[in-house]
């Protein structure tokens, strides 16, 4: 049985806390950050649940942001933070994220019950605005998300090495989830198919697959999220000084063929 997501306080103490940081539970959340750059909402639901275990989620997320501004400039965008589908979240991180293709608007999904269970809740919050909001600048400011998966490859590439480097910790949880082994044997079976649209959420969650593509019927979990990383990896050891804002912008193209990715060994 799933647990509840509230928890047991009186009236007057839960009155204090939120009249003290400002906010009413009973009603969303909006402020802007980094200099009005993001527009941020928080559902009801996720006000109610930061009230009741006094998680200060709005401090976090300013700070998280102006964190992410400093880094990589761009034009404004919404952020909306809401309950997510337990479906689409990652239980090793709580939650996940979605960056609207034509607006860029921002979406993130917390698990449902982050509040009592929190995965390093701050961190993985932190994290998954910085992936967004690559995504977002890329939407908004350079060659947008793609359709075919080497540009989704290498975009999801660029979000995850941009939220590593601007907050540091923990590998994510899909930087190594192939063996040398296995991204070579599944190497093999992406790079004929790199041009094709359609297939992103195949390759990037993994599981069942379509063996007439792949030539197999089974992808080890989060395949195209860790070869995705791996481009980029390869490619920032060749331009370690190339800028977050120049790199986001780049086309998926360009940085493949600048990366030397060549996870084989030559025959």
């Amino acid at each position: 049985m799933k647990r509840s997501l509230g928890v047991a306080v009186t009236a007057v103490a839960l009155l204090a806390l939120t009249s003290c940081a400002g906010i009413n539970p009973r009603v969303p959340l909006k402020f802007t950050a980094a200099h009005g750059r993001f527009a941020v909402q928080v559902t009801r639901q996720v006000v109610r649940a930061a009230a009741n275990h006094q998680v200060p989620l709005q401090t976090l997320t300013e700070k998280d942001l102006v964190r992410i501004d400093s880094l990589l400039p761009g034009p404004p965008t919404t952020v909306t933070l809401t309950v997510g589908d337990p479906d689409q979240i990652l239980p090793s991180t709580g939650t996940s994220g979605f960056t609207d293709p034509e607006s860029g608007a921002v979406t993130i999904g917390l698990y449902p019950y982050w509040a009592e269970e929190p995965p390093d809740f701050a961190g993985w919050l932190a994290r998954t605005l910085a992936r967004q909001v690559s995504h977002s600048v890329r939407v908004e400011a350079g060659p947008g998300l793609g359709t075919t998966l080497l540009d989704q490859l290498v975009t999801e590439g660029v979000a995850t090495a941009f939220d590593e480097a601007a907050f540091p910790g923990p590998k994510d949880p899909w930087v190594e989830a192939l063996s040398p082994l296995q991204e070579c044997q599944q190497w093999q079976h992406l790079k004929p198919v790199l041009n094709r649209v359609g297939l992103y959420q195949q390759v990037m969650t993994g599981g069942p697959v379509q063996r007439s593509i792949f030539a197999e019927s089974t992808m080890p979990p989060l395949t195209g999220l860790a070869i995705g990383y791996q481009i980029l990896a390869h490619y920032l050891r060749r331009h370690p000084s190339q800028r977050w804002g120049e790199l986001v912008t780049t086309s998926g193209g360009a940085i493949f063929a600048h990366s030397g990715f060549a996870p084989c060994p030559a025959a």
